[in-house]
This record gives structure tokens, C-alpha cells and sequence, in this order.
């Protein structure tokens, strides 16, 4: 074990985590490390990769509004429940194992338990309560809470919720953390990225499940501007803002009834073109988790490719999230993610009973502590639907 202490707002953490992770933390970026392989982004003759995204210049005016929400049909609401309440249930499934080698959660549960509250056990590394989600849904609800308040991303009520809530957040992941140990969200991303050296972090990826619910009704090109939009708040390099916007198309899509792996071609030719082949191949149905090129799933690219794989090696809700556990590392986040695209496709009604009983988490904000169980969920994912 490596115990690293790293400064908060006013206070510290004080983390400990495996050898075997931080060695697994090899090249950050397959666009930078010649040894990635299929990885590497090609780009085109006298095209150059942009350092970052352009940055959210409004600080005033709500960015990406919202517009009229469109009629949908009861299984569309299916799907966008299921949505939001996977990646919770996913996240708080993850939690106990983030951190820990591949396969423990099979060790641990080899066989599904169907007493009680199942496998939601708790614990983990910043002791969580059975059943109670991360930092992975607590950014996701304060996103999609602030996007139904201002009908649209407000940059400056969204900055002081999420840095009211990281200032007392159990964890909070270390890039995001340093941006927002900035007031303001200008030029925060640019800072903690010029930091730490690296910022295509899967922080950005886990949190769009409100927010691709919130723009199901709009044009799909509005949708994916919105979730880079909002990943340009705390990771400045533009991977980690393609990478939550391909996971909000494909979320999208299985809320309108399509099988989001049909989609997933589509959506990748909406891909800047210097970012789609990293994300191509990684996402391909010839990659594998096996892969010895593949960086830690702590990368956007990782993260996603994992879920995508955990999605399409599996023929449930349940085993798709089982799957993503059992890869390890950052099991939490990996399930989240998974959780959304499963949801996403099966619907809420495929979620097993006992992980929705025992589903539950809180998250802070500029207005004080909002609790959240299974029906406060339902009725958040609503209220994004029109529903």
C-alpha cells in the first residue's frame, strides 16, 4: 500500500491506495506514448492536435438552454429511469471494490446473493454505507439539478454547487479536486491540468447520466456540445469532454429505444476527427479488457471502452455491471458508466430489487444537503425527461 496525503480546501485527505494501481498508471494519453499501438491517434497530414478544448467563455448567460421537452412514450421513461438510477446503482455496487485487483468481486460473491440487499455491502476505501453512491452520482445529480434550475448550464451556479459540495465530499477525484480549489471556474481546468501534467481523466465522463436525460429532447449535436461543455469546467484536455459526450449520445439513444452498440458507429463519425481513432479502436469489438496496451482505467478511454465492453459481453443489467466490477481498479466509476448505457438499454425495470432497495447517497451543494433514495431518483429522472 502507498498512503498519499493530498491537500483539500481547508482540510486533508489522506488516501490510501495500491502499489499495483498507481504501477498500472503508466502512459496517461495514447495520443502521446509511441508504445500504445491501435491506440495512438493518427492525424492527417499538417493537422495538429489542439493542447485543449476551447474554453466556456459565458459566465452570465445559460449555455446550451434547454428546450421544450417532447412527449415520450412509457417505455422511453423506462429507459431514462434506468439510466439514472444504473449509474447509481452501479457506483454503489463499485464502491467497496475501487482500488482492488480484478476478479475480487468475484471471489467475494461467486455466486449472485439474493437475501437482503445482495451484494451492496459498503465499506471500500472511504468507508461507504451499503447501497450509498460516490462522488461519481454526487456530481452527476448536482449537474442535473442545477440544469433543471437554470434550464440549461449556468458555468457560475454550477461551479459554486460542485465546490460547495467537494469542500466536505468524502472523495473527490484528485484533478477535479484541484480545479475547483479555484473560485472561479476561469481558467481552473488549464491550471490543474498544467499541474498535474494530464487531465483526460474519466472525472468528466461519469457524471453526464441527468445530463443526457436533460437533453433527450434536444437535437443530438446540442446534447454532445453540452456534456464537452461541462467536462471543459474541470479537464482541460479535450479527450475528456469527446469522451463524456460519446457516453451521452449512446445513453441518449438507448432512451429512445435504440440499442446504443448499434449506434455506436454513428456517434463516433460526430468525433473530432484528431480524437475520434483513439476512441475508434479502444471502442472496437476487437478490444479487450486483456490488453496489455490499454492505459488505467482511470483515462477516459479506458473507463468508457470498459463499459462498452462490459455492455456488450453481457445480455443483462446485472451482468454487465457484475462485469465492470470485476475489472478493478476504479471499479466504482467503471460501473457508473456501465450502469447508464445498461440502464439505458434495459430499462429501470431490469435493475434487481435488491440493489434498488438498498439504493441511497446525499450530495451537498451551494443550498445545503440533498437526500436521494430509489423514489427521489425516479422522480429526478422525470423532471430531465419532462416526464
Amino acid at each position: 500500500m502507498i498512503i498519499v496525503k493530498f491537500p483539500k480546501i481547508g482540510s486533508h485527505y489522506i488516501y490510501v491506495i495500491p502499489e499495483f494501481f498507481l504501477r498500472s498508471i503508466r502512459c496517461y494519453s495514447p495520443r502521446s506514448c509511441s508504445s500504445r499501438g491501435p491506440m495512438r491517434a493518427h492525424l492527417k497530414p499538417g493537422v495538429s492536435l489542439p493542447a485543449a478544448a476551447p474554453s466556456p467563455k459565458s459566465s452570465s448567460n445559460i449555455v446550451h438552454p434547454l428546450g421544450a421537452a417532447k412527449p415520450l412514450s412509457s417505455v422511453n421513461i423506462d429507459r431514462g429511469r434506468g439510466a439514472l438510477l444504473g449509474s447509481a446503482v452501479g457506483d454503489a455496487l463499485g464502491a467497496p471494490f475501487e482500488f482492488m485487483a480484478p476478479g475480487t468481486f468475484r471471489q467475494r460473491f461467486p455466486e449472485p446473493v439474493l437475501e437482503g440487499h445482495g451484494e451492496m455491502i459498503g465499506g471500500g476505501s472511504f468507508g461507504w454505507r451499503p447501497g450509498e453512491f460516490t462522488d461519481d452520482t454526487q456530481m452527476a445529480v448536482i449537474m442535473a439539478e442545477n440544469i433543471l434550475e437554470r434550464r440549461g448550464i449556468d458555468p457560475v451556479s454550477l461551479w459554486a454547487n460542485w465546490r460547495a459540495w467537494s469542500q466536505s465530499a468524502a472523495d473527490c477525484g484528485l484533478l477535479t479536486s484541484a480545479a475547483l480549489s479555484r473560485s472561479s471556474w476561469r481558467g481552473s481546468a488549464k491550471a490543474a491540468h498544467e499541474q498535474s501534467g494530464r487531465s483526460a481523466a474519466n472525472g468528466a465522463l461519469m457524471r453526464v447520466t441527468g445530463l443526457a436525460l436533460a437533453y433527450a429532447s434536444a437535437p443530438l449535436e446540442e446534447a454532445i456540445a453540452a456534456a464537452r461543455y461541462q467536462a471543459q469546467l474541470t479537464h482541460y484536455d479535450p479527450a475528456a469532454g469527446w469522451g463524456a459526450a460519446i457516453a451521452t449520445a449512446l445513453i441518449r439513444a438507448g432512451i429512445h429505444d435504440q440499442d446504443p452498440l448499434s449506434e455506436l458507429e454513428a456517434v463516433l463519425e460526430l468525433v473530432a476527427y484528431e480524437e475520434r481513432e483513439a476512441f475508434a479502436s479502444i471502442l472496437s469489438e476487437a478490444w479487450h479488457p486483456d490488453d496489455e496496451s490499454a492505459l488505467a482505467n482511470a483515462t477516459v478511454w479506458t473507463c468508457l471502452a470498459q463499459a462498452v465492453w462490459a455492455l456488450r459481453s453481457s445480455s443483462s443489467f446485472e451482468e454487465a455491471v457484475v462485469a465492470a466490477i470485476s475489472l478493478g481498479h476504479d471499479a466504482d466509476t467503471v460501473a457508473c458508466v456501465t450502469g447508464a448505457l445498461a440502464g439505458s438499454r434495459y430499462g429501470l425495470s431490469a435493475i434487481p430489487e435488491r440493489w434498488l432497495a438498498a439504493l441511497h447517497g446525499e450530495a451537498m451543494s451551494a443550498k445545503g444537503i440533498r437526500i436521494y433514495q430509489r423514489q427521489n431518483l425516479i422522480g429526478l429522472a422525470d423532471q430531465l425527461l419532462g416526464a
